[in-house]
């Protein structure tokens, strides 16, 4: 097997939906015994909350280590194009792995300049606006240098080059049972994640107890507006210790893709109750692991919400297993590693290079 490392490229700020994919996928190709190496595409800050959650799980290696050892190697670039050229010369990437419209447009560029198989996944449900707009449409009319992976039907059908829809996946905790009653919100503060959405819902049902995590442009907004039912958490590192303190997990979003919060609520035995956006209705089952509201109707959404709070206990518990069930029958590393690793093979044997055979299946004490 070779021991030149797959390259997961993004540029980013704070951790998010594509920072915990990269999480996941970094962790299940460790324990498959890829060398792996995070590029970020420039320093925002002195670490990166990715490189701490890689640390507190023991994956991540000191920069000067050899891939051999696998552990996880992070490398923070200088923001430029010619830094990116400069670090695929001398690592020589087994393939580069972009993640972000910013990661897509200079990675596909830097991979194509130095022969590098190069991949790229679209995450993103939202267009967004004004330079993000242009931004992303670049990234879409670029993807024909890449092997492209979509998270959902939905984002497929945008001007992506021969895209291939694979679900986002996470592990299932050992003890991953939830037995709490808020109602929470996981995510960025922002028109598209629809918190605004999410705090009408909570005046729907003012007797119910409402959670509201993250961090974003709306928050002081929100927070000038405040409904007596709604706790806001802030920004928490890591949602671990909070998932058993959350019954149900409300998306209000205005655009998705495959939200991986929604995967890691289920993961925890956390059910779902969301619009119909992206890849949601193929990941929930109506009543069996969740629910799925009309788009925009907020008054549906709050009946939904107060069946599932007046549901009986064992009810809830049966819920709770349908969600766990769901993801590791489904959106497991177990089940879509393998479908990742195709497109790398395709990507990586489209260059004219062998594709590397794998050791073993089993992982090694380092991961």
């Amino acid at each position: 097997m070779s021991d030149r490392p797959i390259v997961l490229l993004l540029d980013s700020r704070q951790a998010g939906g594509i920072e915990t994919h990269i999480f996941q996928l970094s962790r299940a190709l460790c324990n498959n015994n890829w060398p792996v190496q995070i590029w970020f595409y420039q320093r925002h800050q002195d670490e990166h909350p990715l490189e701490k959650q890689l640390q507190e799980a023991k994956l991540l290696a000191a920069p000067d280590w050899p891939s051999s050892r696998r552990k996880i190697v992070v490398h923070y670039l200088g923001g430029k194009a010619h830094h990116l050229m400069a670090k695929i010369r001398k690592i020589r990437p087994l393939l580069l792995h972009t993640h972000g419209y910013k990661a897509g447009i200079f990675g596909r560029l830097a991979a194509m300049l130095n022969k590098t198989p190069v991949v790229s996944t679209f995450h993103n449900g939202d267009p967004g606006e004004g330079i993000v707009r242009l931004y992303t449409l670049l990234d879409q009319l670029t993807s024909v240098v890449s092997k492209n992976i979509v998270v959902s039907d939905e984002i497929a059908r945008r001007n992506i080059h021969s895209p291939k829809t694979i679900n986002n996946f996470v592990e299932v905790p050992a003890h991953p049972r939830s037995a709490g009653q808020a109602i929470a919100f996981v995510g960025r503060l922002s028109y598209e994640k629809g918190p605004d959405l999410f705090l009408q819902l909570a005046r729907h049902q003012p007797l119910l107890p409402f959670r509201l995590y993250g961090s974003g442009p709306m928050a002081e907004h929100l927070q000038k507006q405040p409904t007596d039912n709604v706790q806001f958490m802030g920004q928490v590192p890591s949602m671990e210790a909070h998932w058993r303190e959350i019954g149900l997990l409300c998306i209000t979003s205005r655009f998705e893709g495959l939200p991986m919060v929604a995967l890691e609520a289920m993961a925890h035995g956390v059910p779902v109750l969301s619009f119909p956006l992206g890849g949601l209705p193929e990941l929930i089952t109506q009543g069996f692991n969740g629910w799925i509201s009309p788009a925009g109707d907020l008054r549906a959404m709050s009946n939904l919400l107060q069946f599932w709070f007046s549901l009986p206990e064992a009810v809830k518990w049966q819920l709770n297993e349908a969600s766990v069930a769901t993801i590791n029958n489904r959106y497991s590393s177990q089940a879509i590693l393998p479908q990742i690793l195709a497109v790398y093979q395709e990507a990586v044997q489209a260059k004219g290079y062998s594709w590397p055979e794998i050791i073993n299946n089993k992982a090694l004490p380092d991961c």
